[in-house]
């Protein structure tokens, strides 16, 4: 007999599955824990970038390449504003060979949603001379077309055409794209994966397969270590065995490494942080692909890497993907890195997020109000509904022009050509007038909601709403059992005669041995008033027998029986358990496509969800109150745009965390206290002020004019920065974030403070 089929097995679950309360908690701490410390079960990564290459460091280039890069360098550092920078680029590899095709495109979009950006790309292919392969691997050197200073990514691309342009033994062509850092959203980039991956014109080189990608920019003019950038939109990631490769060459040839954390790039995922990075389009066609980024904190000649080495480790790393024969797995490779050395698994932190969800399942299944169909349906009534008033209107109004066509309004879109400090101002108005949508949606949801609730309770008063009952026969049986032993214990029956057959009874019958003389009893003794109390409960005993015994005959037969009342259970109710339900969905819907986005926000709704059914009027639940309290509070301070005291109060307040976190951070490193083995990283994510970083980058262009710089400009509307910043991604680049957060953050955040104040 399975435990399945084990009455015991099943009696057993039963009375765990009464402290469900107790379990579910348990549960979600138990998974917030684990998704705190998830990336101490890493592993080590060094052997999975040896499918590519086992012996790393295998570079064929000589002091020739060192002089030509070292040429190539000078000439471009003291390159004048003669003529477009695409055109001397062309130029200098057509005096290299003349036989690599070299394609100048034109890049204009002039104005409109997604323009403002006007200049040339330059497309370079080298070809592999003796193969027939239909693949290629494509390096993008992004630079900035009007910063004379830090050209090394020129110098590393040219150095590498004039090192492959000559090589024997390539099967890939590989195809360099020159293309301009400043542009908006990696402009060069997008344009280049349109034209080259979906154009018909034959000129421009398509082949059938690209199968990697690698994008080399430089942010400092004396950088000291490579960053590796490779979270793209939308949780998609590439297969992480091509980091592993470039690492091991970047290693072996002394260039310092850094990647993001676990947490931080789940962080940044979860948000879609990279959006700006070129990498993120080839991802969407399925092409492995990620950043590699010449950076430094302090820009020192002293602390800079060796250029060439660097370009070593490039040229190793292209030739080992193009000699790699395809028949290793390309999607099964997905993890984060912990460090260059280890690497998490992404299924690993899953199971934090499911044991975070762990409360809201056990509350939907033995919650009994969503069984009865009549509240099934006024739950989903009213939360479709409320999604709908709350989070369409702003949705539409900020990403679809159709709207304002329809209505005859002047449009207040989002702008993809422009990003500067200068013009604050307009986004913020522009966010503003999504926002005063966003209210005026609360009102109309605000009142719906209650003309249902009054709705609800005025049907309550007819039908007198009774719980859901659920009748099982083994539940029954047991009940039954322990009821005749306790009436058969009070009668006087010992255990062992009720526990005997009718033929040991029958055979013991003739037995006087066991007979005992009746006694006498007075009515005023103790004994007579005790089995008069004792009659009194066997008769209540039977009763309850009795009824038990009426609910098994309901059965008829059968194991399990709902009864259903046609009453509509409090509307408050409903709702509660309907936020637990959609709490579970947006779980497991966003983790269809970015795990990221589940954790982050288990993370920030699992509590109050968790507790919000607990509040009653009792004494003992004014703890729990406080603190559904105090997350409303928080989150309409964190969320409230208006300048007045709320506003310096969250500022003050975000000042004094932010300064916090910074000393302990401080600590953190002067003692190394986080670099001990069990040391929670998630602790040191939150002392890196990450989680209070604006979600827009500091990074200003405008127009491709001849302005770069990096500031911080003091907004005093930053959500409605942030909202636009938001909104502005999904229109222009495609962005999941701003959708997910209209249509869970804010019905989620209404019903929560709807069922607690009415």
């Amino acid at each position: 007999m399975g435990f399945s089929e084990n009455p015991k097995f099943f009696l057993l679950v039963k009375r765990v599955l009464k402290k469900w309360k107790l379990i579910g908690i348990t549960l979600s701490v138990v998974g917030f824990a684990h998704l705190c410390v998830f990336n101490k079960f890493s592993k080590k990564a060094e052997l999975d970038s040896l499918i590519f290459s086992q012996f790393p460091g295998n570079s064929n280039l000589d002091k020739t390449d060192e002089d030509f890069l070292n040429h190539t360098s000078s000439y471009f550092s003291n390159y004048g504003f003669r003529e477009d920078i695409i055109d001397g680029i062309g130029e200098y590899i057509r005096r290299i060979s003349p036989f690599v095709h070299t394609v100048k495109r034109r890049v204009s979009v002039n104005g409109g949603v997604k323009g403002g950006a006007k200049g040339n790309i330059l497309i370079t292919t080298v070809p592999c001379k003796f193969c027939n392969n239909m693949e290629n691997i494509i390096v993008v050197i992004n630079f900035d077309y009007k910063e004379r200073k830090n050209f090394h990514a020129i110098s590393v691309g040219l150095t590498l055409i004039n090192y492959f342009k000559n090589c024997n033994y390539m099967s890939k062509d590989i195809i360099f794209l020159f293309t301009n850092k400043e542009w908006l959203y990696s402009l060069g980039v997008q344009k280049f994966v349109e034209d080259f991956l979906y154009s018909n014109d034959v000129r421009n080189g398509r082949k059938a397969l690209s199968r990697s990608a690698i994008i080399i920019e430089f942010d400092s003019v004396y950088p000291s270590h490579i960053h590796i950038n490779y979270e793209g939109l939308n949780g998609l990631l590439p297969n992480l065995d091509f980091i592993l490769l470039l690492t091991n060459e970047l290693n072996y040839y002394n260039i310092p490494v850094k990647v993001e954390s676990p947490h931080h790039a789940i962080f940044d995922m979860a948000l879609e942080r990279g959006y700006e990075k070129g990498h993120v389009y080839f991802l969407r066609e399925n092409i492995a692909a990620f950043t590699a980024t010449g950076v430094s904190k302090i820009p020192l000649k002293n602390k800079m890497l060796n250029l060439f080495n660097f370009t070593k480790a490039m040229e190793s790393f292209i030739r080992s993907q193009s000699n790699t024969p395809e028949g290793f797995c390309h999607s099964s490779n997905f993890y984060f890195f912990d460090t260059i050395r280890r690497r998490v698994p992404i299924s690993v932190y899953c199971y934090g997020v499911y044991l975070i969800c762990a409360y809201a399942i056990l509350k939907l299944l033995k919650g009994s109000i969503l069984r009865s169909y009549t509240n099934l349906v006024v739950g989903l009534y009213g939360y479709i509904k409320t999604i709908f008033i709350i989070s369409l209107p702003i949705y539409l109004f900020s990403t679809n022009d159709k709207v304002y066509e329809l209505l005859n309004l002047e449009k207040k879109l989002p702008l993809c050509s422009e990003w500067h400090p200068d013009r604050y101002e307009d986004y913020v108005q522009i966010a503003h007038y999504w926002w005063e949508i966003l209210i005026l949606s609360v009102i109309v949801a605000l009142i719906f909601n209650y003309v249902i609730s009054c709705m609800v309770k005025k049907i309550s008063k007819v039908l007198k709403y009774e719980k859901v009952q659920k009748i099982e026969k083994i539940v029954l049986l047991d009940r039954i059992k322990k009821l005749n032993n306790k009436i058969n214990s009070i009668i006087g029956i010992p255990c062992f005669y009720a526990n005997l057959s009718n033929e040991e009874v029958l055979a013991s019958w003739g037995d006087f041995s066991k007979l005992t003389k009746p006694k006498i009893v007075h009515s005023d003794d103790e004994e007579f008033l005790r089995e008069k109390k004792n009659r009194a409960l066997v008769k209540r005993l039977q009763d309850e027998l009795d009824e038990v015994e009426g609910k098994l005959q309901l059965l008829d037969g059968g194991n399990v029986l709902y009864i259903f009342n046609g009453s509509v259970a409090p509307y408050s109710s409903i709702m509660n358990s309907m936020n637990c339900f959609y709490f579970v969905f947006v779980v497991l819907l966003s983790s269809l496509y970015n795990w990221s986005y589940a954790a982050l926000f288990s993370v920030l709704f699992v509590m109050p969800v968790s507790t919000l059914h607990n509040r009653k009027t009792k004494r003992k639940k004014v703890i729990q109150k406080a603190i559904i309290l105090a997350f409303i509070l928080l989150g309409l301070a964190l969320v409230y745009p208006y300048e007045g005291f709320i506003l310096s109060a969250r500022h003050k307040l975000i000042r004094h965390l932010t300064n916090g976190f910074a000393k302990c951070q401080k600590y953190l490193a002067k003692s190394k206290l986080a670099d001990t083995k069990y040391f929670p990283d998630f602790l040191e994510f939150l002392c890196s002020n990450k989680i209070f970083e604006p979600l827009h980058v500091n990074k200003y262009y405008l127009n491709n004019q001849d302005i770069k710089f990096n500031y911080s400009n003091g907004v005093k509307n930053e959500v409605l920065l942030n909202l636009y910043s938001m909104a502005r991604n999904h229109y222009c680049v495609g962005s999941q974030v701003y959708p997910l957060i209209c249509f869970t953050f804010f019905p989620v955040f209404f019903f929560i403070m709807y069922v607690f104040f009415c």
